[in-house]
C-alpha cells in the first residue's frame, strides 16, 4: 500500500522573498514577508536571518524531550545591537507550547546580549506594516 501523499497547506501565504539584507528568504505568512520588506527599508537594520537560529528547549519535563526552536528574524542593527523578533498571532500568545519556546528564546537572549521581541498584529497595524 502507497503512503497518501499530503496536500500542500494553502492555509498561510508562502513563497520567496528577494531581500538586499539577507539574500532569498522563503516566508510562511504574509506579515513574515511584510515584515522583511520593513527591514529591507529600515536604514537601522544592517542585515538579517530569517529562521536561521535553532534554540533548544524542553517540550516535556517528565521526559526531558529537546527540541529546537528557530526564531523568525535575527535582526542585527547599525549601532551593534541584535535582536531576536518573532512574529505571531495574539490568540496564539498564551499556548503552553509557544510559552517554553519564548522561554528558552529569553533565556538564550540573555546569556547571548540580545534582546527578544514578539511582534502581533497589534504592533504590526501600529507600525503601519499591516492594515
Amino acid at each position: 500500500m502507497k503512503p497518501r501523499k499530503r496536500k500542500p497547506n494553502r492555509r498561510y501565504h508562502t513563497g520567496l522573498y528577494e531581500s538586499k539584507k539577507a539574500g532569498v528568504c522563503s516566508y510562511r505568512s504574509s506579515w513574515e514577508l511584510e515584515y522583511m520588506k520593513y527591514l529591507d527599508s529600515n536604514d537601522d537594520v544592517v542585515s538579517y536571518e530569517y529562521e536561521k537560529l535553532k534554540i533548544p528547549y524542553i517540550s516535556n519535563l517528565k521526559t526531558k524531550k529537546i527540541r529546537y526552536y528557530m526564531p523568525d528574524f535575527c535582526i542585527a542593527y547599525l549601532d551593534g545591537t541584535k535582536k531576536i523578533v518573532e512574529i505571531k498571532p495574539s490568540r496564539r500568545m498564551m499556548q503552553d507550547k509557544i510559552q517554553k519556546k519564548f522561554n528558552a528564546a529569553k533565556t538564550w537572549c540573555a546569556e547571548n546580549s540580545m534582546e527578544f521581541v514578539v511582534v502581533t498584529e497589534i504592533e504590526l497595524k501600529a507600525m503601519s506594516i499591516i492594515k
